[in-house]
């Protein structure tokens, strides 16, 4: 039987099992991208430039949620948002463009991770 030597780690009797990014951001793994975030317009939500976006394409919007959206062969990140019987999508900087036809929504975003 072996002896241990020194002082017992403090974190004896804390360990926890590991945490798998894919079982915490993935609900729907065939419809779920990972993107990266470019523009600050999302930092009064704690989204950085930077941080990695998990999307859904498969959740539909809803009030509240933030949504990935082509706009100009790009594409954006903004608050869904309700006026009345209008959706709009909205930015940190009060920019609020209604939701058309033409608006190509590509998905949900589910999480983010940032590296510090």
């Amino acid at each position: 039987m072996a002896q241990e030597t020194g002082f017992p780690s403090p974190a004896r009797g804390y360990e926890a099992a590991t945490i798998d990014l894919n079982d915490l951001l993935v609900h729907n793994a065939p419809a779920t991208y990972f993107m990266r975030m470019k523009g600050d317009q999302l930092v009064y939500r704690g989204i950085l430039p930077g941080d990695l976006l998990a999307v859904d394409r498969s959740r539909p919007p809803v009030p509240g949620c933030l949504v990935v959206f082509r706009q100009d062969d790009e594409f954006t990140c903004r608050e869904v948002v309700r006026d009345g019987d209008r959706y709009l999508l909205a930015d940190g900087a009060g920019n609020q463009d209604p939701v058309t036809e033409e608006t190509e929504i590509f998905g949900a975003v589910t999480g983010i991770v940032r590296k510090l």
